[in-house]
């Protein structure tokens, strides 16, 4: 079974990846088309102190992620079935990704961001500079100092997800802060047991 679940989780990264394209054309003998569905995008404020002045980056990320091209995932956890977890990734056209899980609680409608992974690219087009923010944060981290939190969740169904977050770098002082809003597509992930079985149960992917 643990077979048929990996093909099924390759068939719908394949299936999904030849739906329609679009997208910017990369070098000859590369194709960086891409599907491209939902966002996240957001900006990104602080002080730099090295030059000693305040900056602000903007990002706008609607290119489905190259590595699983998947727009989302909802996960029911086996041990769990009151917590969902929740995955979206997405790149910038000319570069740059910000990768987001977070943890839905249903009884009490409450959702906590678990991990966090950016790397922020604001290019000027005009003078042909580009500025670069990595922004990192985990929730089982001991070491973090840094918060992040989320503001507002929609989920539609098990299908649709859109919110906002707000991530503060205390590691830094002064502190930057990201605010940042998401939407996407889900696929749906369910935990299963055979009958009569008492194994560990295996995952089963679903497309809903």
């Amino acid at each position: 079974m643990r077979i048929w679940a990996l093909l099924a989780v390759l068939g719908a990264s394949l299936l999904w990846s030849c739906r329609g394209k679009e997208g910017p054309q990369g070098p000859p003998g590369r194709d960086l088309t891409r599907s491209q569905e939902g966002y996240i995008r957001g900006t990104v404020k602080g002080r730099d102190t090295t030059r000693n002045q305040n900056f602000q980056l903007s990002f706008n990320y609607t290119y489905i992620y190259t590595f699983f091209p998947i727009p989302g995932t909802l996960t029911l956890q086996s041990n769990n079935l009151d917590t969902i977890q929740i995955s979206i990734s997405r790149e910038g056209e000319r570069g740059g990704y910000m990768s987001i899980e977070l943890r839905h609680k249903k009884s009490t409608n409450t959702t906590w961001v678990t991990y966090l992974d950016s790397e922020i690219l604001d290019i000027d087009i005009s003078s042909s500079s580009a500025s670069r923010y990595g922004l990192n944060y985990d929730y089982y981290s001991p070491f973090s100092q840094d918060t992040a939190y989320v503001t507002s969740l929609t989920l539609r169904g098990d299908t649709l997800v859109s919110g906002q977050l707000i991530y503060v770098k205390r590691s830094k002082t002064p502190a930057d802060t990201a605010k940042v809003e998401f939407s996407s597509r889900l696929y749906r992930f369910i935990p299963y047991q055979r009958q009569g079985q008492a194994q560990k149960p295996l995952l089963q992917t679903q497309v809903q």
